[in-house]
């Protein structure tokens, strides 16, 4: 099959989510808060073996090191993300499975995996993980419930009623990926979310493994939060089929998952098609804001435990603590040499020289919170002194989860806690926030006259039809009185 350069770019973002930094172009919104390199910046020749950064002395470094962060996927990609489309739509799962053997490798017998295969999942599941699993959806389904918005209506003047009635979205599609490991998590989060919300039905699709079938766990994690249906195939040609519908996939109201540029541009078209999506829940990123009082070796785990979800990840360390700083570095480097392929390389990826990783050693905590507003990450964590741990969650208003103290790690929230990971990347947290049942509901506005607060508005109808030359927009409300 001869592929188009934009989709060569679809396969490169959704199968290997690697990403080039070399010669990347810094964005704006960048120099205007790191400043431009000055020639002592240039003059200085800075090792940049090292990942620690001081600000305000090294903007510009650090403005060039991260700039890619900004950028999930470019023009090309959704060009070809648009031809996949219009290829589901004409083809359905024809398309569907054409496309997996194209990108993925993997040629799949039938879309939609079969309630057998699903139960047997279930039923060879190690005790120990699907106990844990039970519990981890039990505290999610508990946050959700927590979180979802309840209908209403009050009296807001006299004879004026007014509220919101909250209703489930018919058909939701959630995309699990699984290209650098399972995510049972992810599965169990966003299912147990739409089906806290009242969802009825729940479809969840999946990349295959090379026998076709869906990961075994992720499958069980699915149908054990709520999932009725389970679908494998190319991420990209499948959040298609959940737009269009297929004799496999049906068309859902609202589309939800994380993924590499191509993932996240195709929730991004999704939103043309009338259905509702979370944009910008790209490759994992996160901040640690830490005091001296925080353990240098901790902080590195946490650092890790973000970093090895694979090389185009991020994670930041931002403190006042110079000698924090260069503990943390040192652990991090014996860690990682401790680690096992393919997480070492991908540590070694976002650690070294061209990685999203980096210590930054800030001023001031006014200037590392100003920092982590305009980096906008996926998580931030908070290990300082109570002063201190105050003012930050005052400063930073640009993150998609914080967690405080030094008892909360990333694992936590991941696994256990109940509260969302599937957050948004790539400076979306400026706008977007994690998705969680809130998204898988609308809301009805509602509103209630009498005759006379009816009578009351009469004026109000008057002026404003009469300007916009709507006479029946009028007479409609003069004929009632």
């Amino acid at each position: 099959m001869k592929l188009s350069a934009g989709i060569s770019a679809i396969c490169t973002y959704t199968c290997a989510a690697y990403r080039s930094h070399a010669g990347i172009f810094v964005p704006v919104w960048l120099l205007c808060f790191f400043g431009e390199e000055t020639e002592n910046d240039q003059g200085r020749g800075r090792n940049m073996s090292t990942i620690t950064y001081r600000l305000p002395e090294e903007r510009a470094e650090l403005a060039r090191r991260l700039a890619p962060q900004r950028k999930l996927y470019d023009r090309s990609v959704s060009k070809g993300v648009a031809d996949l489309f219009d290829q589901v739509e004409r083809e359905g799962d024809q398309a569907v499975v054409r496309l997996t053997e194209s990108f993925d490798g993997v040629p799949i017998a039938q879309v939609k995996l079969t309630d057998d295969y699903i139960e047997r999942c279930l039923s060879e599941l190690p005790t120990p993980l699907k106990a844990a699993m039970e519990q981890a959806r039990d505290h999610i389904r508990e946050v959700n419930a927590a979180l979802l918005p309840a209908s209403w209506q009050r009296v807001i003047r006299p004879g004026t009623i007014i509220g919101e009635k909250i209703s489930p979205l018919d058909t939701v599609g959630i995309w699990i990926p699984a290209r650098k490991g399972p995510l049972i998590s992810t599965a169990l989060m966003l299912v147990a979310a739409a089906q806290t919300a009242g969802v009825r039905r729940i479809v969840v699709g999946m990349p295959p493994l090379a026998n076709g079938l869906g990961d075994p766990a992720t499958v069980a994690a699915a149908r054990m939060a709520g999932a009725g249906e389970i679908v494998v195939g190319n991420g990209v040609a499948v959040i298609a089929g959940f737009c269009h519908g297929t004799a496999s996939i049906p068309r859902a109201n609202g589309i939800f998952g994380p993924g590499p540029g191509g993932i996240a541009a195709a929730m991004s078209l999704a939103s043309s098609y009338g259905v509702k999506t979370v944009v910008g829940i790209g490759p994992t990123e996160c901040v640690v804001f830490a005091d001296e009082t925080a353990d240098a070796r901790i902080v590195a785990y946490d650092l890790l435990n973000e970093g090895e979800h694979g090389p185009d990840s991020s994670a930041v360390l931002v403190t006042t603590n110079g000698e924090l700083a260069a503990r943390v570095e040192s652990h991090l480097a014996e860690l990682i040499g401790q680690t096992e392929p393919p997480r070492k390389d991908y540590l070694h990826t976002v650690f070294g020289a061209n990685g999203l990783g980096a210590i930054v050693v800030a001023s001031s905590t006014e200037e590392g919170c100003r920092f982590i507003n305009d980096y906008a990450p996926e998580h931030v964590m908070i290990v300082c002194k109570p002063e201190t741990e105050r003012k930050a969650l005052e400063l930073i208003e640009n993150a998609g989860e914080l967690l405080i103290g030094p008892y909360t790690p990333f694992s936590a929230a991941n696994y256990g806690i109940g509260i969302t990971a599937v957050l948004p990347t790539n400076g979306y947290a400026a706008a977007f926030s994690g998705i969680t049942s809130k998204d898988m509901v609308k809301a009805s506005t509602i509103g209630k006259l009498d005759r006379e607060a009816l009578g009351g508005l009469l004026p109000i109808v008057r002026e404003l039809g009469g300007y916009e030359r709507l006479p029946f927009h009028v007479q409609a409300a003069e004929a009632r009185l």
